[in-house]
């Protein structure tokens, strides 16, 4: 599921940056960093557990920053080693992939999505609460009630006496 949603806001960034802003990155500029920052932030942030849930904005926020800094290191390397030219419609000739938002963009943000997703368990908190739930709900059986309650007026009574 974090690979889904960190393609699909690489997706839609990179999308509106190179049909909407109809800008075009050369690989390795400045620009291309900061927006593959902005990608892995982003999805770093809403990829893992969501930021609106009680106490999750810090894990979110954790994620966020790191997803800065791994997406930065991501891009450095697929531009410095995996710079492939690849035919573009309305290329005149073979560009890099690194320079095409839509492309590298929604690289990064899924390869970053399924590594949160990969840290991200709901699995251990569903157990506890259940936990709970079912401690606060353990009864005695009337059995042991009556028991008691028939002990009770004997034990007071001979504590009076005393």
């Amino acid at each position: 599921m974090g690979l889904l949603k960190g393609l699909v806001i690489g997706l839609a960034i990179g999308a509106s940056i190179t049909y909407g802003a109809r800008l075009s990155t050369p690989s390795g500029h400045l620009l291309a960093y900061l927006l593959a920052a902005g990608v892995g932030g982003t999805t770093g942030i809403f990829a893992g557990r969501a930021p609106w849930k009680d106490g999750a904005w810090i894990e979110a926020s954790i994620k966020g920053v790191v997803g800065l800094v791994v997406a930065l290191v991501l891009y450095w390397l697929g531009a410095t080693y995996a710079a492939a030219p690849i035919p573009w419609p309305g290329a005149a000739h073979p560009v890099p992939w690194t320079s095409l938002p839509v492309l590298y963009l929604s690289a990064i943000g899924a390869l970053y999505g399924a590594l949160v997703e990969l840290d991200h368990d709901d699995g251990e908190a569903k157990p506890k609460a259940t936990a709970k739930k079912s401690a606060a709900k353990a009864r005695v059986s009337a059995a042991d009630d009556t028991e008691l309650a028939d002990d009770a007026p004997a034990a007071t009574r001979a504590a009076r006496k005393r």
